[in-house]
């Protein structure tokens, strides 16, 4: 869409056109044509041009025919620019001689080493500086990267080459790279140089080359004599020979110049560089400086990939629901089916991807630009080989939890902070469409008459799903993502969750077989923590993993996982928790691990590690020790037996020996904030010692967590039993710094016979 420009006065300017010259190979005559085309265009319409020759060799033989001495470079323009930013176009007045002819030249460098002190936020800058007061031809040669970066930035392309089988071959392969890179082909206008030539191939099989690629020769240039004369006497044809035949021809090119409908652009170089980042980065890295952005860092991409909603065009939607049913139909005539295998799918994305493409490049003025044509393309490969929307941010591994709380509102949690994104589903009834695609490959269901549905994807990611009429405000989808590789406790070290000492201390409780709970909220990290943890178990060990939804993945060998079942339709055939807890009792385990106890499998969990199963693990949501063990006691009485209090009590201090609290803090940090450990019961309470804990210090202004760890000068009852296994552990690692101070070190229990006093 054409748009005014506003000038420094006040007044509004057409934009600038960005005009690309190119071709298949050199020697087509296309910086010929440049020439004559910028002269033609600048002396019509009154507009002053630049002809920027985009050359990693860095020639300027067309300084010669206009006789503008020894030009500028960019590369010597760019310190004049600094950090000015829009309005730089008045530093650059007069930088660059413009011949009598209205058209000024401007190569890379001098040299090729130039090039490496070049970023593209360089290139564009300077670009973008002189566009506020001229018209831009790019000269750019047959150098892949080179091409790409210039073609992002052009209005209008005029292929240029000749009529030779070499050139065609050449041309057909660069079209498909084009297609795939999600150009659209319409900006190409092609031109056929030197078409009168003994041996030339003939106009009706050009022709007919070109309409199988949907595309039509604009001009057949002939061969002119006078060129080469010319180019050796400071004579320019277009200026000395108005009526040759090439002249006539070129007027061709200058009408199509003029019916195009340039853009305005964003030149400042700090915008999102995606729009050129596959050209810029080929050439970048090839000339070894650094890509995309002017301070030499890559520019950060959306979320998820894609561009803000507000950014699209209003026919998005409506274009996505037409090329829908179009692939689809391909599809079912190209046999592609959707299939579990990782290689099937990959092949099947491409061959989806060149149907979209193929089906958009039919489509006539179609007012998408390559980033939104790449993003339409992705977008709806991933709906309909993926799961809409949510296919890219399963693709970000920084992305924790994906909540979908609408169709129009998708919040992600990235490095702990929740973050609404500018994506969404087309409808309510895509949101369900994809929730059924999750549930069905494990089993489930989800309609009105079953509304909710557990189930995990096939990378582990656990899924909750609500519908109508539950789900009053639309279906809600909550994925918890899980790393492929579980976190080690060094990587926790690094994140700031606790402190070596205490992974030393937990890493020695697991070998001395200690039960443990590790108790905490919502998204504290309590299965990544426990799945850690289980990777202290030594690996001649046989250890049973009981989960409603399979989520951990130790690395040991000796590992069974269960996993329980909901009912079916009928109402029959559900496996609990409960169930599986007792019969993994009759599997001979070393190690129970339950990923999540939430009631009255407590209590057959409890009576596991009483008889015989010591150093069993399990998770549980409560927000303190205190209230991990009082929430525990409660499960026990969901399993409907009459137990008095004081049992209860007994049980639960004589089968958990520690309790590992987590808490997830305001800035999104995740912490250890308790180790502690239960060392028997007072009447109906336990008897409960800290360990180690978090002190909360403060808080900063920009709303950073700031506290340390530290021991509390307590030494659990059962140290003795470290030495009796053979583990040195150095009564100094439960000292506090206050007793550190005084040379004070905390003093060990007594061993008796097993029973530490």
């Amino acid at each position: 869409m054409t748009e005014a420009v506003e000038t420094q006065t006040g007044t509004a300017r057409e934009p600038c056109r960005v005009v690309v010259l190119s071709g298949p190979k050199e020697g087509s005559g296309k910086s010929t044509i440049a020439l004559n085309l910028a002269l033609a265009w600048a002396g019509s319409q009154n507009r002053k041009v630049i002809i920027v020759q985009m050359d990693p060799l860095c020639r300027t033989d067309l300084a010669f025919l206009l006789a503008v001495g020894k030009p500028p470079t960019l590369a010597s323009l760019v310190p004049l620019l600094g950090e000015t930013g829009t309005g730089a176009g008045r530093l650059l007045r007069g930088r660059i001689p413009i011949s009598t002819y209205g058209v000024g030249l401007l190569p890379l460098g001098e040299k090729r080493s130039d090039i490496v002190s070049l970023s593209a936020g360089h290139v564009v800058s300077v670009l973008g500086a002189l566009a506020e007061s001229y018209d831009i031809f790019i000269d750019v040669d047959p150098y892949f990267p080179m091409q790409v970066f210039s073609f992002d930035l052009a209005d209008l392309i005029f292929w240029v080459c000749l009529p030779q089988r070499a050139h065609f071959e050449a041309t057909y392969s660069l079209f498909m790279e084009y297609k795939a890179l999600h150009f659209p082909l319409e900006k190409f206008e092609v031109i056929v140089n030197e078409a009168n030539l003994p041996g030339a191939i003939q106009a009706k099989e050009v022709n007919r080359f070109f309409e199988s690629m949907n595309k039509h020769v604009l001009a057949y240039m002939p061969w002119e004599d006078l060129i080469p004369e010319y180019s050796n006497t400071q004579r320019i044809l277009v200026v000395e020979n108005l009526q040759s035949e090439w002249v006539k021809c070129l007027r061709l090119l200058l009408g199509r110049t003029y019916e195009l409908k340039p853009t305005v652009k964003r030149w400042d170089a700090d915008a999102d560089y995606e729009s050129i980042g596959t050209g810029a980065d080929f050439l970048w890295k090839q000339t070894g400086a650094a890509p995309a952005s002017s301070g030499g860092e890559p520019a950060a991409k959306p979320i998820g990939g894609g561009a803000p909603v507000g950014a699209l065009p209003a026919f998005w939607d409506e274009l996505k629901g037409k090329m829908h049913k179009n692939v689809v139909s391909a599809m079912e005539t190209e046999r592609i089916r959707i299939s579990e295998d990782p290689n099937q799918n990959e092949e099947n994305r491409t061959k989806v991807s060149a149907i979209i493409e193929n089906l958009l490049q039919r489509e006539s003025s179609l007012a998408l630009s390559r980033v939104q044509r790449e993003q339409f393309t992705t977008e709806l490969v991933d709906e309909i080989l993926g799961l809409g929307p949510l296919q890219s941010l399963l693709r970000d591994s920084t992305v924790n939890e994906i909540m979908v709380n609408a169709f129009d509102k998708i919040y992600i949690e990235q490095r702990g902070k929740l973050v609404l994104l500018n994506m969404r589903f087309r409808d309510n009834e895509q949101v369900v469409q994809v929730i059924k695609r999750i549930v069905a490959p494990v089993g489930r269901r989800i309609d009105e008459s079953v509304p909710l549905v557990d189930a995990r994807l096939k990378d582990g990611s656990r899924v909750n799903a609500i519908i109508a009429p539950l789900a009053v405000s639309g279906p809600t989808l909550t994925i918890r993502r899980f790393s492929a590789k579980p976190f080690t406790d060094k990587q926790l070290i690094s994140f700031g969750a606790c402190t070596e000492q205490m992974i030393e201390f937990i890493k020695n409780c697991v070998i001395v077989r200690k039960n443990m709970i590790i108790s905490g909220g919502t998204g504290t990290g309590k299965t990544t923590f426990l799945n850690m943890c289980s990777g202290f178990i030594p690996e001649d060990e046989r250890i049973i993993t009981v989960e409603d939804t399979a989520e951990l993945n130790l690395m040991q060998e000796h590992w069974i996982r269960l996993e329980s079942r909901p009912p079916n339709i009928e109402g029959k055939g559900e496996v609990t928790i409960r169930d599986l807890i007792k019969n993994c009792l009759r599997m001979r385990p070393d190690r129970i691990v339950v990923g999540e106890c939430r009631g009255a499998e407590a209590l057959d969990m409890l009576q596991a590690m009483n008889t015989g199963h010591e150093g069993s693990l399990a998770t549980i949501h409560a927000n303190t020790p205190k209230d991990a063990l009082s929430r525990l006691s409660a499960m026990c009485l969901m399993a409907g037996t009459d137990l008095p209090i004081t049992v209860l009590v007994d049980m639960i201090s004589s089968a958990v020996h520690m309790v590992l609290q987590l808490t997830r803090f305001s800035d999104g940090k995740r912490r250890v904030t308790y180790v502690t450990e239960i060392h028997g019961k007072d009447g109906v309470s336990f008897k409960i010692q800290d360990i180690f804990l978090f002190n909360l210090q403060t808080v900063t202004p920009e709303g950073k967590t700031v506290g340390e760890f530290g021991p509390c000068g307590n030494v659990p009852t059962f140290y003795p039993e470290f030495k009796h296994k053979g583990i040195e552990m150095p009564l100094t690692l439960f000292q506090t710094a206050e007793q550190k101070a005084k040379g004070i070190v905390p003093k060990a229990p007594e061993f008796h016979g097993g029973t530490a006093h």
